[in-house]
């Protein structure tokens, strides 16, 4: 297959995919270190086309802003991936989206994530703040669904971990 050609399968794994960005876990501890050994001129070669260029500070900085191109967004130690815009990525800094839920007034941790994903059932989180009305300003507190297990892009296996295509 033409876009597993730098790199073999069994050294990659998707864990989230949203439209602008992809989650994968990687067997080394960076990318280049996957690359097949008898591509890896190639890949050289080609790397510009798909990531920033990193040899000189001009180019670092244009192609940082250069849309199409993938750049790392976080790396770390592992992710807990439920579905689109609800993960945990853990490592030397930690990074937790739950969308539609406000992280200053919920205390989200890591296991909120893997009690969602272990027991198939969603998590609750609660929003609080301020809504103006005609009248006045008032408070609200609106409990929220926010840990959803339920992946509806991939089929999950039944190691409730790994995934693959829909075969629709």
């Amino acid at each position: 297959m033409e876009e597993m050609r730098f790199i073999d399968p069994s050294d990659f794994q998707l864990c989230e995919m949203d439209t602008d960005s992809a989650y994968m876990a990687i067997s080394a501890p960076h990318l280049d270190d996957i690359i097949k050994p008898h591509l890896r001129d190639e890949y050289q070669r080609e790397k510009s086309s798909w990531f920033p260029r990193d040899d000189t500070p001009d180019h670092r900085a244009y192609d940082k802003r250069t849309p199409g191109l993938f750049k790392v967004e976080w790396a770390g130690d592992g992710i807990v991936a439920l579905c689109s815009k609800t993960y945990y990525c853990f490592g030397e800094k930690d990074k937790a989206v739950c969308k539609g839920l406000n992280k200053k007034t919920n205390d989200i941790t890591k296991m909120n994530y893997l009690e969602a994903l272990e027991n198939q059932r969603a998590g609750e989180g609660v929003n609080r703040g301020f809504r103006m009305r005609s009248d006045g300003m008032y408070t609200y507190e609106q409990v929220k669904t926010a840990f959803t297990y339920f992946y509806p892009k991939r089929r999950v296996a039944d190691d409730g971990v790994s995934t693959t295509y829909l075969d629709l």
